[in-house]
């Protein structure tokens, strides 16, 4: 498959800033890393400190909002990443949904394992669902944010709590020992991930689970009663496996699941949504999604009869 131009620049560029950071299995060099490669959102979008209930997050608002939430969790291996590394990615979630976006600030690892950062997410939904409908809700996160999407979506299930419309789930980490063989296959020719340093965060964030139990483990859980999922996988990806495992569980166990794997694409490359025709694209997909799956104005709103104290 030929890519667009301006991917193949972005993909060298990002090559390039690989080969000269060393891998490292320091915290704070791997989350200063992250931070420095933040972008900003766009122009068309208000950003916003607050919380939902105890848990911190970043609201972001588009032009086009329409009564809508969405709920994001963001990737970085459960170890880095926080909602200003995230914030252009989320606000063009918050804009493709028509929704405004709750980027959430869970709790990281080493210094809180899982299911710490489930528990929070679980706890802004649930403050969440004070103010909108669950199906004028949507979900969604990258990479281990994907991971993180799957888990709160059981934990809801089982707690017999009101699931939102949907969720999209990008370019999700779900192996966490990293042994399908595309972890090897693509590892040269991934421009963002280094197989070595995913070693060190599962270590860290698994705390005293082990990779393969169910109540961490997506690959490994029930996923019955899901709500529709739409789960986007990129071939140039080490994880592009991960995708297509998730999407095969999902349906095996009757969840409606709509999955694409692009050929050549990187970890996560919807971030360069408005810059390269390929994210952009991925983008529109969203857009679909919600479009199909959410309400939409004051119908979404909880009311007094229906939100939660």
């Amino acid at each position: 498959m030929s890519v667009s131009p301006q991917y193949e620049k972005v993909r060298r560029i990002l090559r390039e800033r690989r080969a000269a950071d060393p891998p490292s299995d320091d915290v704070t060099v791997l989350r200063r890393r992250l931070d420095s490669a933040a972008l900003p959102p766009g122009e068309d979008i208000q950003v916003t400190q607050t919380s939902l209930g105890r848990i911190p997050v970043e609201e972001l608002v588009p032009n086009a909002e329409e009564g809508r939430a969405l709920l994001y969790a963001h990737g970085g291996g459960f170890v880095v990443g926080s909602p200003s590394t995230h914030r252009k990615l989320a606000g063009d979630f918050a804009r493709a949904a028509a929704a405004t976006c709750f980027n959430v600030d869970y709790r990281l690892a080493p210094e809180h394992v899982l299911p710490a950062p489930v528990e929070d997410l679980v706890a802004a939904y649930d403050h969440l669902l004070g103010r909108y409908r669950p199906e004028a809700i949507l979900m969604a996160g990258d990479s281990a944010g994907g991971s993180l999407i799957i888990l709160t979506l059981i934990h809801l299930r089982e707690s017999g709590a009101e699931l939102p419309a949907g969720a999209v789930i990008v370019t999700p980490w779900v192996d966490y020992h990293c042994q399908d063989r595309s972890y090897t296959d693509r590892a040269d020719g991934d421009p963002i991930t280094l197989v070595s340093e995913l070693s060190s965060y599962h270590r860290w964030f698994l705390g005293e689970h082990d990779a393969d139990d169910p109540t961490v483990s997506p690959l490994d859980a029930d996923l019955t009663g899901l709500p529709p999922l739409l789960i986007h996988g990129g071939g140039g990806d080490v994880m592009c496996n991960d995708a297509a495992r998730l999407a095969a569980r999902a349906r095996a166990y009757g969840v409606d699941v709509t999955h694409r794997q692009v050929p050549e694409m990187m970890h996560v490359w919807h971030v360069f949504a408005g810059r390269v025709p390929e994210a952009t694209d991925a983008m529109g997909e969203v857009s679909n999604f919600a479009e199909r799956r959410l309400v939409s104005g004051s119908s979404g709103m909880a009311t007094s009869d229906s939100a939660k104290t």
